[in-house]
């Protein structure tokens, strides 16, 4: 027997709420709390979130301010977990540069990129950068324009080149390392003639 719900009645699946109805609430909640609860309640909330995964300054303080916590309890929390070690700017930036160039061959103004998102200072930016190598960014750029030119099949030659170039600059590389490599990955292969 098949029940169904009558939307006048009371009974059955409560009804949903719309999400920005609830996050509205409880931005209000969290600006209306006294000093001492909006305080256990940011750090509460931004230990959630370095309970899931590592973040920035920028990043907590983006995420308690959207929780709708004043400016001044948002920076007290902040400056607190910077002074015991639970946020660290600089190691952060450089996991994050390390992370993104291993995984994701990410250099230069696409790891710039990355780390502007994740509200990194330019000054750690730098020092983070740092880690990686010329020579690692070339053998980096030379892998990847191999993986991708053996991933073309049947592209004419101008079409390779344009696929692999524009790859290997949304990558972060720059237009002299993107042609060097791209003619390195299509040396040996044979293109069809148009």
């Amino acid at each position: 027997m098949v029940k169904y719900l009558d939307p006048e009645s009371d009974f059955g699946a409560p009804r949903r709420r719309k999400p920005n109805q609830n996050l509205a609430a409880r931005r209000q909640k969290n600006a209306e709390l006294p000093r001492s609860e909006a305080l256990e309640a940011a750090r509460e909330s931004a230990l959630r979130v370095l309970d899931h995964t590592a973040a920035s300054s920028g990043q907590i303080r983006e995420k308690l301010t959207k929780a709708g916590f004043l400016p001044e309890i948002t920076e007290e929390i902040v400056t607190r977990f910077l002074e015991v070690g639970l946020l660290d700017d600089r190691e952060y930036a450089a996991m994050l540069v390390r992370t993104r160039f291993r995984e994701r061959g990410l250099v230069g103004r696409a790891l710039v990129q990355e780390l502007n998102r994740k509200g990194i200072a330019p000054n750690l930016q730098q020092e983070a950068l740092a880690q990686i190598t010329p020579e690692q960014e070339v053998e980096s750029v030379q892998m990847l324009a191999e993986k991708k030119a053996r991933s073309l099949g049947n592209a004419t030659y101008p079409q390779a080149m344009r696929r692999i170039g524009s790859f290997l600059a949304r990558k972060g590389y720059s237009p002299a390392q993107c042609r060097s490599a791209t003619n390195a990955a299509l040396a040996d292969r044979d293109f069809e003639t148009e």
